[in-house]
């Protein structure tokens, strides 16, 4: 047989083989795949089987239970066309109720009553907030970035204490301006590096309270305690509570608001002042306008009594530094409160959170302020004013010169203390029963007797606000009396404030 013929008959034995394993392999596939399929077809019986058992036996026992069932059914068709359950809201903010009284206007305090209550009206633009905001601004460059600086702007009582009906009727008939959006305009205009702690909505919530006092321009212990609250939630401290703390009242108080308007109203109805003694110990050192050196005091005036200085029961009224040392925490921790006289009220809580508190007056301080937080090591500080300072020019130039020269100011804190406590209430307060006290137990007032321009197109404020002509910047050495001459630029409608001499 030729090579070729050989070959050939290989190549058709190959052929053979290969084409016999591939039936091979067919006829395994067809195998598995019938298996596959009578598999599936048994399971398939057996489901149906198993169905067909658990329907006969529900349906015996729906025939036992047909109420019930009917019922059952009834619920879930019910349910099935109902909305979907929606997150619970919040109840609304509860409103001051209305006595259906309307309220007035008088002309010679520019004072609105209503309820047995005088309030001061707000009147600003958001360019005013942004001044202020512009200026705390200014002040975190100068304290460096190694201080945290918080800013806080309290309302007044016409934003909480009014029903609905007045509050509209004001805006309409007085021009008044909305204190949140002012608040919200300055907070937005706040530099990223400051702290904002906006407390209305916190006020809000709880206007039915007694936030603030209607003869006088300051809120409440309860008030301040609410915004408290507020700034521990900023700064993620844990507030103490207020029950923990033994209640204090003084009846009788006739603020600053019955001293401008002398209302027999006002005079009918005086307010209490409550005090809250915070839980710890505390020892406090208090720097007034009439003494070099330290004095050792209470957290708080105790011998305040019913009259017009009633207020000053908080930080001894307005002075140039009072320092709270928390006896029982030495974090390092410290906080210097600038404020005017609304922080008087609020600043002692803090004392509960931080190894020192060092409680600023801006208006009476001699120092600079970066200096002195330099010297104390303070690395916390908050900026609080009210509303309607935080909206006028001349306090604005008060807490300019918190930076304006250097060193820390003649304050030694570590000196033996002067005089005792006794002396020192003498002093800043003599008879506290007067009703007649223009002061109000503060140290600082503004003068209203000014002429003011009423054209609502200008918004110029142009009273007298003077220091007085000495060197010190004090008028009266022993009245404490301290005011700032110049002109006010207000940018909203005009304040004309001609009654007696009326204090922040």
């Amino acid at each position: 047989m030729s090579e070729y013929n050989q070959d050939n008959k290989n190549y058709e034995e190959r052929y053979m083989r290969r084409e016999e394993r591939r039936r091979q392999e067919r006829l395994k596939r067809q195998k598995r795949n019938r298996i596959i399929i009578v598999g599936g077809a048994a399971a398939i019986i057996i489901v149906i089987v198993l169905i067909l058992v658990f329907s006969v036996s529900h349906c015996s026992s729906c025939s036992r239970n047909g109420s019930a069932v009917q019922t059952n059914a009834t619920e879930a068709a019910t349910i099935a066309t109902e909305p979907a359950t929606q997150k619970p809201t919040e109840p609304p903010v509860k409103e001051i109720a209305d006595n259906g009284k309307q309220g007035e206007l008088d002309e010679n305090s520019s004072l609105y009553f209503w309820d047995n209550k005088a309030f001061e009206l707000f009147r600003s633009s958001d360019e005013s907030a942004r001044k202020y905001a512009s200026a705390i601004n200014k002040y975190k460059e100068e304290l460096g970035k190694d201080i945290t600086v918080y800013d806080m702007v309290v309302p007044n009582h016409s934003e909480f204490g009014l029903c609905p009906r007045e509050e509209q009727r004001l805006k309409t008939e007085q021009n008044v301006t909305s204190q949140r959006q002012n608040t919200t305009a300055l907070y937005k205009s706040l530099s990223k590096d400051i702290k904002s702690v906006d407390i209305y909505d916190t006020l809000n919530e709880h206007k039915t309270e007694y936030l603030y006092f209607n003869t006088d321009n300051n809120w409440t212990g309860l008030g301040a305690y609410y915004a408290y609250t507020a700034f521990a939630k900023a700064a993620g401290l844990t507030p103490f509570q207020l029950a923990s703390a033994q209640k204090n009242t003084i009846d009788g108080f006739l603020g600053s608001l019955y001293t401008a308007s002398e209302s027999s109203i006002l005079k009918s109805n005086p307010d209490q002042v409550d005090y809250y003694t915070i839980p710890g110990n505390y020892d406090c050192r208090l720097f007034t306008l009439y003494d070099d050196g330290p004095l050792d005091v209470g957290m708080y005036y105790e011998g305040a009594e019913a009259g017009s200085s009633t207020y000053s029961v908080f930080c001894w009224g307005d002075n140039p530094l009072m320092m709270i040392d928390n006896v029982d925490n030495s974090d390092g921790q410290k906080i210097a409160v600038v404020k005017d006289s609304i922080g008087n009220a609020f600043a002692p809580y803090l004392a509960y959170n931080y190894d020192e508190v060092h409680i600023i007056d801006y208006r009476y301080f001699e120092g600079n302020l970066a200096d002195y937080c330099k010297e104390h090591k303070i690395n916390n500080v908050l900026f609080l004013s009210g509303i309607i300072s935080a909206n006028t020019d001349s306090q604005l130039t008060a807490m300019n010169t918190l930076f304006e020269g250097s060193g820390a100011g003649n304050y030694d804190l570590d000196a033996q203390s002067t005089e005792d406590s006794s002396t020192v209430s003498d002093e800043l307060y003599g008879d506290s029963d007067s009703d007649t006290d223009t002061d109000s137990g503060e140290n600082y007032g503004y003068d209203y007797s000014g002429e003011s321009d009423s054209s609502s197109d200008s918004g110029e404020y142009s009273g007298e606000y003077g220091y007085g002509d000495t060197d010190e910047g004090y008028n009266d050495e022993d009245s404490g009396e301290y005011s700032y001459e110049g002109e006010n630029d207000y940018s909203g409608d005009s304040y004309d404030y001609s009654g007696e001499e009326y204090s922040y």
